[in-house]
């Protein structure tokens, strides 16, 4: 069994009461289903979507609370204002180590939608950095889509929930 597919929909096909869900990552969005290990490209934790990271910088997509912050720094779990709740999950390659990071908030912080959760260096990186944003409630709340190919941090919706009527 696969993950939940994430839709592709055009922006001018998305109604104006769907959630959404910025992305905290910038580089190419790709299905979850594809994601290296089976806990994430089988859905187990939720429906969500990965994105290949070209960028360096991690970003709170909505404001909220930062619930917790896990393995050293690659996973992030945070509630939004509505009650929704996201995990960020970073993979990275088996034969890399980053030698640098800066987690920049801790758990039970207040975060706004913008701002840095952390930094890692990638330049020592032989493959890409997978970011996976996994919604971790909500399931019943409608169908889930992604409306870009490519997306910057902190500007472009990565996931959006269109509400069942």
């Amino acid at each position: 069994m696969k993950a939940q597919p994430i839709e592709l929909i055009a922006q001018n096909k998305i109604p104006r009461d769907a959630i959404n869900i910025t992305s905290p990552f910038t580089g190419k969005v790709i299905e979850l289903s594809d994601h290296p290990e089976p806990l994430f490209s089988f859905g187990t934790l939720g429906p969500g979507v990965m994105v290949q990271a070209t960028s360096h910088k991690i970003l709170a997509p909505f404001d909220g609370v930062l619930l917790q912050v896990k393995n050293a720094g690659t996973e992030f779990i945070l509630q939004a204002k509505n009650g929704l709740k996201i995990l960020i999950n970073l993979t990275l390659p088996e034969s890399a180590a980053i030698t640098h990071t800066h987690i920049a908030q801790l758990n039970g912080s207040q975060v706004f939608k913008g701002q840095r959760l952390a930094y890692f260096d990638l330049r020592e990186l032989d493959s890409p950095l997978l970011g996976s944003l996994i919604l971790l409630n909500g399931h019943n709340l409608g169908t889930f889509h992604h409306s870009h190919l490519q997306v910057k941090a902190g500007e472009d919706t990565l996931l959006t929930i269109i509400k069942k009527k």
